[in-house]
């Protein structure tokens, strides 16, 4: 006789994964991270980053961005490239 699958648990786990020791368990949740993570960046490396502004910053941002005839991106780039010559760093981005 089996055993009824739970409502709590959508997905049954099969049953030679149930056995696999716990550091097995944590290899396979460590690989699946890092895949996690390979899919945030762009094919040439680049990696996101997340900045909230007030609506007024970036009404003006985007504003700055059409002026010029460039993308919001163009436009970040270049504001970091910015904070970095201004700390004696090269630019990079």
């Amino acid at each position: 006789m089996t055993k009824k699958p739970s409502i709590a648990d959508p997905e049954p786990k099969p049953a030679n994964q149930a056995a696999q020791p716990a550091s097995a368990q944590t290899a396979e949740v460590r690989a699946e991270k890092s895949d996690s993570q390979r899919a945030n960046r762009q094919p040439d490396g680049r990696k996101g980053i997340l900045v909230r502004a007030r609506p007024e910053a970036w009404k003006a941002l985007k504003i700055v961005a059409l002026d010029g005839e460039r993308t919001l991106q163009d436009v970040m780039t270049e504001a970091i490239n910015d904070v970095l010559s201004k700390h004696g760093k090269p630019p990079v981005a």
